[in-house]
């Protein structure tokens, strides 16, 4: 069986099954939970669920900040951020380890080969994760924008919209949709490593959560501990480290050195938990378990 064909199958395995629909609807609610708005007056903070249903429509319709597309944009700034790991491996995961444990994969690799299995696992689970973020954020999307005011009703003129928005609204949203994809298929890498030693969907989808919680939460105290030491200038230093870091680099414009350390470090962390799954599969035996 040629790669391109193993790749197809497992694509579509990844895609036509139950925990793809439910990453995609988990993906689109959490976006919901993201922070719209922050009264002034009582300093209660708001989701943009609780702004769609709960705010005065006086205060959306005079408050620019909720245009759709700027609503849109807060996608993936909620609860999403600490919970795509689980999120972006459930395609993967419902299909990889059914093959597992009925113990189809041997057969799959004798057909196809230990690397061209491998890395087409790795394609399908990484497309999945990402299709499945990126339609969640689609979904969000066609809801922000029949929920929330069109931004030309808050009667901005076209000099400030093009200076928002340089290259166009269009093309921002669609850098937005593209961040999401590359975001679940990043997001989705700590769930494929250890699925290569772990047969188990519960520790599969579980432990990647804890892992960038405290990945997260480490970098925060780094964050912090340069703010006590009046270290200001190195600040943007941590910013291509964290695991969010994909979405800054799509969206916005960093600097030249910034920019390519988001790319290096995300393509080294991908690279190299492919390469341990890789020996791991392979140091088997048995390559049926």
């Amino acid at each position: 069986m040629g790669i391109i064909r193993a790749i197809k199958c497992d694509l579509d395995k990844a895609v036509i099954n139950i925990g793809f629909v439910g990453a995609v609807f988990m993906a689109m609610l959490l976006c919901f939970t993201a922070v719209a708005y922050v009264d002034p007056n009582t300093s209660k903070s708001y989701t943009v669920f609780e702004a769609m249903l709960t705010l005065d429509r006086n205060i959306i319709r005079q408050d620019n900040s909720f245009a759709s597309v700027y609503v849109f944009r807060l996608c993936l700034s909620g609860y999403i951020t600490m919970f795509i790991p689980i999120i972006a491996a459930f395609p993967f995961m419902v299909t990889f380890c059914a093959e597992r444990n009925s113990g189809l994969m041997r057969f799959t690799i004798s057909r196809t080969g230990k690397i061209r299995y491998c890395l087409s696992k790795f394609v399908s689970c990484t497309v999945s994760a990402g299709l499945a973020v990126m339609l969640g954020v689609m979904l969000y999307g066609i809801i922000v924008c029949a929920a929330f005011p069109n931004i030309s009703s808050y009667g901005i003129d076209g000099e400030q919209l093009k200076h928002i928005f340089p290259n166009g609204i269009i093309p921002f949203v669609m850098k937005i949709l593209a961040a999401a994809f590359v975001y679940g298929a990043v997001s989705v890498m700590p769930a494929f490593f250890i699925s290569s030693f772990c047969k188990n969907p519960y520790l599969i989808t579980c432990v990647p959560f804890l892992l960038i919680y405290l990945w997260n939460t480490a970098l925060e105290k780094v964050y912090f501990s340069f703010i006590d030491a009046d270290r200001w200038e190195e600040l943007g230093k941590l910013t291509p480290y964290y695991p969010n870091s994909v979405v800054s680099g799509v969206v916005y414009s960093y600097d030249d050195n910034t920019g390519r350390n988001i790319i290096i470090f995300n393509s080294v962390y991908v690279l190299a938990l492919l390469a341990a799954f890789i020996v791991i599969m392979n140091s088997r035996k048995d390559k049926g378990v």
